[in-house]
């Protein structure tokens, strides 16, 4: 899969850099570009230093520093902006303090290691179970700019694999070393993490533990359109062949929301996560270890998944890297916040070529719920416009483009290609119209509808 994973990667910033070229204005002065169709503050490396700039909706803007206070760090392990308090402990956990109300969050970024006699398909639990708290390492805290990052560094010795009989961990232990990076931004109401493990071990789930301050009967997690509210203990099934479990897919973020606070977490590429202790926790599953695609001796499961081969390739041996973020909740911290701040985490600026003015193609404003989706060339010289609102209550947004909408219509995801599809049907539902002001479109979505629009320039 890592092949695979790196031509996308490769063909991805090719293209991106390509159409950077060709968008951008004439002009040799350094520019930031920004993805996300909404203005915001962001670091971004200029010369050397990570540094504030402002950010023009989808669009270039000049690459310089942007006003604001700066970060800094008042004792060793502690790194500051204006908004949040981070306090970095030798084991690579963290808390969160909210500056001004002074509300603590975490701890955060403990490590679990818990034995996995299982497949690729299914979890299956062997011990005995080992983390990373408590552990001493290497602390060791930067300024550079407007990014302040502790790093700390440790060995986690595990189990080299599973004993003979599978049925536990073997007492031989190996050395596993780990690198944590905790960094805030100047700006940000974010706390971002990069893990880099060289994973030794054999037969073994790890995983980051991020602790919510709170309990909640259900949590949100992120998928492609909508954020899904789901409870958070697990009831059996009866007579189902594999019970289901705590675990469970995600896209980008999991919240778990109480009375007056709660947490998000952020994910790049991390697609397993548990909510656990009545919502107290949230489990985000960095590597699973196995040796084999299927198992017919599980107890979680009634037979086998798929064929029994080995795989030790799955034993995941070697250096790997990891990203996460933690968004505390409170106060005007909401969860469409949230998600803008990942959204930003995960779309990170980058620094171009073109002229000292700032130039945004499209924006999204209004209400913070409604999520891009698609911006591209439609049929009959249009262009498609595509958004969609993830929550349960209806939300509403203003679109702005660079040039005057001439008119504006809501189409269903074939976007006005009827032949497409076995509908038989002239039209699928669309979202409600657009109303055109000035210039500009205003729309309006039902709980979890995606809107699809026509929009045509004068």
């Amino acid at each position: 899969m890592a092949p695979r994973f790196a031509r996308v990667r490769n063909d991805g910033e090719a293209l991106a850099a390509r159409l950077a070229r060709e968008l951008a204005p004439f002009g040799n002065a350094s520019v930031v570009w920004s993805t996300v169709p909404w203005e915001r503050d962001a670091v971004v490396v200029l010369d050397g230093t990570p540094t504030r700039v402002r950010c023009a909706a989808l669009g270039t803007a000049p690459a310089r520093r942007a006003a604001g206070p700066p970060v800094a760090s008042p004792e060793d392990g502690v790194i500051e902006n204006e908004s949040l308090r981070v306090e970095v402990a030798l084991d690579g956990s963290f808390v969160v303090i909210d500056r001004l109300s002074g509300a603590r969050s975490g701890p955060h970024g403990a490590l679990l290691d818990e034995g996995d006699r299982g497949d690729e398909y299914t979890y299956s639990y062997a011990g005995p179970t080992l983390g990373s708290r408590d552990l001493t390492g290497t602390r060791r805290t930067t300024v550079s700019g407007d990014r302040a990052k502790v790093t700390v560094e440790f060995v986690l010795r595990l189990p080299a694999g599973l004993r003979d009989d599978r049925l536990a961990r073997t007492p031989e232990l190996v050395t596993c070393a780990v690198r944590a990076e905790v960094s805030l931004d100047a700006g940000a109401r974010r706390v971002d993490v990069r893990l880099v493990v060289d994973n030794q071990a054999r037969d073994h789930r790890l995983r980051v533990l991020c602790e919510t301050g709170t309990r909640s009967l259900t949590h949100v997690a992120g998928a492609a359109f909508a954020w899904l509210e789901r409870e958070t203990r697990v009831a059996p099934r009866p007579g189902w062949i594999e019970q289901p479990t705590a675990e469970r897919a995600v896209h980008d973020l999991v919240a778990v929301e109480g009375a007056t606070r709660g947490l998000a977490v952020g994910v790049d590429g991390l697609r397993e996560y548990a909510v656990l202790h009545d919502g107290r926790s949230i489990a985000i599953t960095l590597l699973r270890a196995v040796g084999f695609l299927s198992r017919g001796d599980l107890p979680e499961r009634k037979g086998h998944a798929g064929p029994a081969l080995a795989t030790p390739s799955a034993q995941c041996i070697g250096e790997r890297e990891y990203r996460y973020c933690v968004v505390p909740l409170e106060g005007e911290m909401t969860l469409p916040r949230a998600a803008r701040e990942i959204r930003e985490w995960l779309a990170p600026p980058w620094i171009g070529r073109g002229d000292e003015t700032a130039h945004s193609f499209y924006a999204v404003e209004g209400d913070a719920v409604i999520q891009p989706s698609a911006l591209r060339a439609g049929p009959d010289g249009a262009t498609v416009a595509r958004l969609f609102n993830p929550s349960r209550e209806p939300a509403s947004a203003t679109l702005r483009f660079a040039r005057r909408v001439l008119d504006a219509r809501a189409v269903d995801l074939r976007e006005g290609e009827l032949g497409l599809g076995n509908t038989g049907l002239d039209s699928v539902r669309t979202a409600a119209p657009p109303d055109l002001v000035d210039g500009v479109v205003a729309i309006r979505l039902a709980p979890y509808e995606i809107g699809t629009y026509l929009v045509r320039f004068t």
